[in-house]
């Protein structure tokens, strides 16, 4: 798809038809998920509005400059309390003057309308992100399931995106969750 004409929005709180549009996308965006990845990827619609509705945690959306319509969304918050099962102390240990600036910025979510995938929609979200981190010489974390890893290689992807601001820096995994299973059925 060629680049869409697109504009790029920030918000504290998502309502209305914005709020409706943005579960569409984000839904579209994360079903994929729900049996590739262990860990549940797709909020319920109830988490879903309660994060929209969470002023501690910023929305951007990018919609369709010519329709108007949501494309795009993303959470993105430097309040880590807001990110469940997220380990604070992690944070505050390996960067102890970024966790006391708060500076330290959790993307929850990105997601994109599947129409618009490969149209600079994921870029532009990312990239408005990414300068929020860069000009506070912050820290950027997420999680990425293995899947969207090895598969859609988005820890290369934000890598270039991360690197198109002329400074230098590559991802690094945290941490590794495996999840095991014992089949006794198969046995």
């Amino acid at each position: 798809m060629p680049r869409a004409n697109t504009r790029l929005e920030k918000t504290t709180r998502l309502t209305g038809d914005d709020l409706e549009q943005a579960w569409k996308v984000y839904e579209l965006a994360f079903a994929g998920l729900a049996t590739r990845a262990v860990q549940q990827h797709l909020m319920t619609r109830e988490e879903f509005d309660e994060v929209c509705a969470d002023v501690r945690v910023f929305k951007y959306v990018v919609r369709d400059a010519d329709l108007g319509t949501l494309c795009g969304f993303a959470t993105f918050s430097n309040d880590l309390s807001t990110v469940y099962q997220l380990s604070e102390d992690y944070y505050e240990n390996r960067w102890p003057r970024q966790f006391a600036e708060r500076s330290i910025w959790y993307i929850g979510c990105v997601g994109v309308h599947p129409a618009y995938r490969s149209s600079g929609v994921f870029v532009t979200l990312v990239e408005a992100m990414c300068r929020v981190v860069h000009e506070q010489r912050g820290v950027a974390s997420l999680d990425i399931c293995r899947y969207n890893d090895e598969r859609l290689a988005l820890p290369r992807l934000i890598s270039r995106i991360v690197n198109s601001f002329g400074h230098a820096t590559e991802g690094e995994r945290l941490d590794v969750q495996t999840y095991w299973a014992y089949d006794f059925a198969a046995a």
